[in-house]
């Protein structure tokens, strides 16, 4: 099942008897892959190296075999940040002739909200190129600082709230 694009969009050719597959670039041909960042049920993260300028991000490695059986919330969460993704593109296309400076100035970002850069998928890995976050994890924190009160709780859900809001606004305006 393919996790990014239709059936027949990885077409096959027959060259010196063998099957090659035409796909797009690599994730090793665009990052440089480093150190572990953390680990889940389904994925690790790593950091990774921009080839191109040095930029640095994190890279969700989702193992395709744990996954088996989710495959569909998978397919959905990337869905719905591709969306979102696409329709700023487009918008910002449509609005300012190319010039990647002034795309740059209004993409549409929040400070709650980590960004999905790109995707790659191969036979064994899906690979989600993401914002880099620094801050470390919330459990962390609430351990370093001894207790975790009701005004702190209230003040993360604000956040959460206010992101979903400007996803809500932002998707009236772009659609």
């Amino acid at each position: 099942m393919p996790l990014f694009g239709k059936k027949d969009s990885a077409k096959k050719l027959k060259k010196d008897g063998k099957d090659n597959e035409i796909k797009g670039p690599s994730i090793e041909e665009k990052y440089i892959l480093k150190e572990l960042l953390g680990t889940g049920a389904f994925s690790e993260v790593r950091l990774a190296e921009s080839r191109e300028n040095g930029t640095m991000f994190a890279v969700k490695i989702i193992d395709k075999k744990a996954l088996k059986g989710k495959e569909d919330s998978l397919e959905n969460e990337i869905k719905v940040l591709r969306r979102f993704s696409q329709s700023v593109h487009n918008r910002l296309d449509e609005t300012n002739d190319n010039n990647s400076n002034d795309k740059d100035k209004e993409r549409l970002t929040h400070p709650n909200i980590v960004q999905l850069i790109e995707t790659f998928e191969d036979k064994h890995k899906v690979y989600l190129v993401m914002e880099l976050v620094t801050g470390g994890e919330l459990f962390d924190r609430i351990v370093e600082k001894g207790s975790y009160t009701e005004k702190d709780a209230s003040m993360l859900i604000r956040q959460v709230l206010e992101a979903v809001d400007y996803m809500h606004e932002a998707s009236s305006i772009i659609e």
